[in-house]
């Protein structure tokens, strides 16, 4: 049988029965199965892992990309971008970038990124040939697809805009209507030269004959005029036509003679990026001036060489019957 059990409790006196007895092992068996619900609950993951929600960082080197089209050249260009994982999760990302029209733009698709760690790639770009002098945005952005292998339910988007630049480059092609011409001395007469831009930009031609070239054309009696000394154009198939106005010598004898006429053309932009001298594109073409005593050109001096021609003939066809007559003899009766 229990006995009843005295306990001090501020200088008095308590007993503690049957029944006080009893609630003891039930209060410790209650404070004991709390503890190791305690102990076996599941540790927050926040405190485990850090933040829950993932992110990312996105940074590229160039946000200008110049490109280079003319003919010949590569046509491409690339910057190196960064993709950073500053979570304690390892993430998969997926990248996909937006170009302008005719713009190719070639990029991984997808990084595999571990916590805390950095991923970079390239991103290269190529245009097309002979494209026109512009700017074109383009857009890269990296998502976050994948936290620990499990499906993110988060946007987590980054984006960097950037810019593709085409470069302007300067081509001249001239095309003489009349390669080969045959004139008479003292005519006038009009060459036309079809010039295009084949650049890709608007430009402004600049027309001459060289300094040398009118220099001893004049010396031998031409005349020669260029009314368009410069023309801006637009980068077009469609040519303007230079004119040069010339006028033969007067005075050109007996003998034929051949003159070659330069034309030059070189743009602004060439000249402002490189040497003129190493820019210009020359047209030569051949002027046939035939001499005067040729049938076909002067009627009156033609008549005469014939009639020259004729009498000379007449005058040895006289002596060779002279000389055919036979000798006679007189006779004394």
């Amino acid at each position: 049988m229990l006995q009843p059990i005295m306990v001090m409790n501020g200088g008095r006196v308590e007993k503690y029965g049957d029944e006080n007895m009893r609630r003891t092992p039930m209060l410790l068996f209650a404070v004991y199965l709390g503890s190791l619900m305690v102990a076996l609950a599941p540790v927050p993951t926040a405190q485990a892992q850090g933040s829950v929600t993932p992110m990312i960082t996105l940074t590229c080197n160039d946000q200008i990309i110049t490109i280079d089209v003319a003919p010949g050249k590569t046509r491409d260009g690339s910057t190196m971008c960064s993709v950073q994982n500053p979570t304690a999760y390892d993430e998969t990302v997926s990248i996909q970038i937006v170009s302008s029209p005719g713009i190719a733009v070639a990029a991984s698709g997808t990084l595999s990124i571990g916590a805390g760690q950095t991923a970079d790639f390239p991103i290269g770009v190529l245009a097309p040939v002979k494209a026109e002098m512009k700017d074109h945005p383009i857009t890269v952005t990296a998502t976050v697809t994948h936290v620990n292998g499990i499906t993110n339910t988060q946007s987590t988007v980054q984006n960097m805009n950037m810019i593709v630049s085409i470069q302007q480059f300067s081509m001249i092609q001239i095309v003489a209507q009349n390669s080969f011409t045959q004139l008479r001395p003292k005519v006038d007469y009009t060459f036309v030269f079809d010039v295009y831009n084949h650049g890709n930009q608007q430009d402004k031609m600049r027309f001459s004959i060289p300094d040398k070239n009118i220099d001893q054309l004049r010396e031998d009696g031409f005349q020669i005029t260029l009314p368009a000394v410069s023309m801006e154009m637009q980068a077009t198939d469609t040519p303007y036509k230079v004119r040069i106005n010339v006028r033969t010598p007067k005075n050109q004898g007996w003998t034929d003679e051949y003159y070659q006429l330069e034309f030059q053309t070189v743009s602004d932009f060439s000249c402002r990026e490189e040497k003129c001298e190493t820019t210009a594109e020359l047209q030569m073409i051949t002027i046939y001036v035939r001499g005067v005593y040729l049938p076909g050109f002067e009627i009156i001096p033609a008549l005469s060489m014939i009639a020259l021609a004729a009498a000379v003939l007449g005058r040895r066809f006289i002596n060779d019957e002279e000389e055919e007559e036979p000798e006679t003899e007189s006779s004394v009766c």
